[in-house]
């Protein structure tokens, strides 16, 4: 081997020497503000996560409550529940399940879009009409309190029994500022077998529902826009 320092010239003595006074200046310099910035963002999340996991459950809301701060309104389904009404807590479900996503929580609609379901003649009228329409849907202009509306509504034969359909209506017609009676499953099972033919064809807006099911509202005949009729 060869007897020459293999050491790199960095490694010498004039190299150590030259570290005896080295002080580490990296230490004095600040905290970088973007690390500061994401520390703040985790901190403030994880602050609005336990509040929200506070709220989500019975205990965390009595706490809130103790200390004086409201309490998010709770929905439909808990509130037939705190009642003891098992039935209507199932129907509300059902509702939150299906319709909801349209029509909204409180019943509101979309304006211009989704019909309201809330002080609704459709809601209101027969029950055999709001059930026609949920096993049928709708496909065509409708007007609801003086609006029109022409959105797609999807059948829902194929995919809700009577029990749930029943439920569904039965909800619907008593929420709200609705107060319509409910709906049995042997009314849903005989309108279903009325339609039984035009299950798989959506009732073609108002005008048809009203031709079909009769004066349901006494001014609903002149507002309803014409259906269009085949050439």
């Amino acid at each position: 081997m060869s007897g020459k320092n293999e050491h790199p010239e960095d490694f010498g003595t004039g190299a150590r020497d030259l570290q005896e006074h080295f002080e580490p200046h990296e230490l004095k310099n600040p905290i970088p503000w973007p690390l500061i910035a994401i520390a703040a963002t985790l901190a403030i999340w994880g602050g609005a996560t336990l509040l929200f996991d506070a709220q989500a459950t019975t205990t965390g809301r009595d706490a809130l409550l103790a200390q004086g701060r409201p309490e998010m309104t709770p929905t439909l389904v808990e509130t037939a529940a705190q009642e003891g009404n098992a039935a209507a807590a199932r129907s509300a479900a059902l509702y939150d399940s299906y319709c909801a996503t349209c029509h909204q929580t409180n019943g509101a609609g979309v304006r211009g879009a989704v019909p309201p379901l809330d002080g609704s003649e459709y809601v209101l009228a027969d029950a055999a009409l709001p059930v026609s329409i949920l096993l049928r849907g709708l496909s065509g202009p409708i007007v609801v309190d003086g609006e029109v509306y022409d959105a797609r509504m999807p059948t829902w034969h194929a995919t809700l029994g009577d029990e749930e359909i029943a439920g569904i209506v039965t909800h619907v017609r008593g929420a709200w500022s609705n107060d319509a009676g409910p709906v049995s499953a042997e009314q849903v099972a005989a309108t279903r077998a009325a339609l039984s033919a035009e299950l798989d064809r959506p009732w073609a807006g108002g005008a048809e529902l009203f031709d079909a099911f009769g004066e349901f509202s006494e001014t609903m005949a002149d507002d309803q826009p014409e259906e269009p009729r085949a050439q």
